[in-house]
């Protein structure tokens, strides 16, 4: 998963054809009131495997405006999220 770094590494070529034919998708938290920085950062590391130092900037752009990735992508790092109690959701990309 390219997003971030985390999950399984799906090869480029693959992954960009499936970003021809699908479009991209963009996982989004909706915002639940209590503080989400350290959930994210905890299913980032935790669950995918980034070092702090990594997961720290995918946390930040999660949080600012999402991330894109393929369709697979998205859900496999929102399921990840909502498992840290996080509300996340997946949508097409653009406009």
């Amino acid at each position: 998963m390219r997003a971030g770094g985390t999950g399984p590494k799906t090869p480029e070529d693959i992954r960009q054809a499936l970003l021809r034919a699908h479009g991209a998708a963009r996982l989004r938290l909706v915002p639940d009131g209590a503080p989400q920085g350290v959930r994210v950062l905890l299913a980032l590391r935790e669950e995918g495997g980034l070092a702090l130092a990594d997961a720290r900037p995918t946390a930040e752009r999660l949080m600012a405006g999402g991330l894109v990735g393929t369709s697979v992508e998205m859900e496999v790092l929102a399921t990840r999220l909502r498992g840290r109690g996080l509300e996340a959701v997946v949508r097409p990309d653009g406009p």
